[in-house]
């Protein structure tokens, strides 16, 4: 499969914070509008991918599955953006930099179109982190995300 090298930028977008926010982080609706990335459309047509296809995205940090998008604020050839999240966590440097945020901006990486499926938060987190991996029946969507602490 063809390959482009692209530059990568994360940041926040109003749909995902809308589900962030209604705690729906587990789900479908969630994966749907954070698990993605946007593309110029001309980078599509180059990689023969279409809107809703699974494109990889591959770092020195890792690797990732999201749903093609185009982007509305082409032409940016060969820069993509993916929400910041799960997904993006994958492909970004765990470096801080002694300021306790990792760089979310100019990450150098590849992209291509792909026959895998998007993961959900659950199957991403156990791939990656190894984590969520017991055999029992119960949801992830049962299970807190965090305990708040009294």
């Amino acid at each position: 499969m063809k390959k482009m090298e692209v530059l990568i930028n994360t940041g926040t977008t109003a749909k995902q914070v809308f589900h962030e926010k209604n705690g729906s982080t587990l789900k479908n609706d969630y994966r749907q509008v954070a698990a993605v990335v946007y593309m110029d459309p001309r980078d599509m047509e180059k990689l023969s991918i279409k809107p809703g296809d699974s494109v990889d995205v591959k770092t020195k940090w890792g690797h990732v599955t999201l749903y093609a998008k185009k982007s509305h604020d082409a032409p940016h050839e060969k820069m993509i953006f993916i929400p910041r999240g799960p997904w993006s966590n994958v492909v970004v440097s765990p470096e801080t930099y002694c300021c306790s945020v990792p760089t979310y901006k100019g990450i150098l990486g590849k992209i291509s179109k792909s026959d895998k499926d998007v993961l959900l938060v659950k199957e991403l987190i156990n791939v990656n982190y190894n984590k969520y991996n017991n055999s029992n029946s119960e949801s992830a969507n049962d299970k807190p995300v965090y305990i708040k602490m009294r």
